[in-house]
């Protein structure tokens, strides 16, 4: 096991106001492991066993309908707890979760998780409060899409918001992302969102390398979406 876990666990919001004693409590639970960019960690309906706490790397989460189709699309970068969903409700998983990059992370069993943010309320709220902050990005994208369009440019601006890494004011979004992927969060075709992203090389507001976009105008799609 990392050696370093519990300095690494205290990175995570939700356990930032442990003590270490605190964290050697629950140490024999957590369980470190490494995923291979492609792999599965989870599908929907399957046991909803595990909480994961990415240390490293890109992961998708989506769900699809009944005839195979994506319907929904987002992503966990480092750092992040996952999934939220169905916390001290659900069975099984709602979504799937698969690497986008090689992964390295650590996991707790769900009950184990659960009984510990029961019993701390301070834990209880940095939950709700991450709810919230889900629930309000995904308002967000609802409350602002109008055109085929305009929906690419919010897309991109959450993606910057929630993905990005920002140096010399120019973004990177590290999350090999594909313009599939893009159509789908966004709402639009596969067409619409190559249209799109033509326009946008064209002008130099963005580039793209092995499915890694640079935004070197943050403030067009910030301007855009208002």
């Amino acid at each position: 096991m990392n050696q370093y876990i519990l300095k690494d666990l205290k990175k995570f919001d939700i356990l930032s106001d442990f003590s270490n004693e605190q964290l050697q409590l629950i140490k024999s639970s957590v369980y470190w492991r490494t995923y291979k960019k492609g792999q599965f960690l989870f599908i929907e309906d399957d046991p909803r066993e595990r909480i994961y706490f990415l240390l490293n790397g890109f992961v998708k989460l989506s769900r699809s309908n009944k005839h195979g189709q994506m319907i929904y699309s987002d992503y966990v970068k480092s750092f992040t707890i996952f999934p939220y969903r169905g916390l001290f409700m659900d069975d099984t998983y709602q979504y799937s979760a698969e690497a986008m990059t090689d992964l390295e992370l650590f996991y707790l069993p769900t009950k184990i998780f659960e009984n510990m943010v029961k019993r701390d309320k301070n834990q209880l709220i940095k939950v709700v409060n991450s709810l919230s902050k889900i629930l309000g990005t995904h308002e967000a994208r609802v409350q602002s899409m109008a055109n085929a369009q305009q929906r690419v440019y919010q897309t991109f601006c959450h993606l910057m918001n929630d993905l990005g890494v920002e140096k010399e004011q120019i973004i990177t979004i590290e999350c090999p992302i594909t313009t599939t992927e893009i159509a789908t969060i966004s709402g639009t075709s596969r067409e619409t969102v190559s249209q799109v992203l033509k326009q946008l090389k064209a002008d130099k507001i963005l580039s793209c390398k092995n499915k890694k976009f640079t935004i070197h105008q943050p403030s067009f799609f910030h301007e855009c979406v208002g």
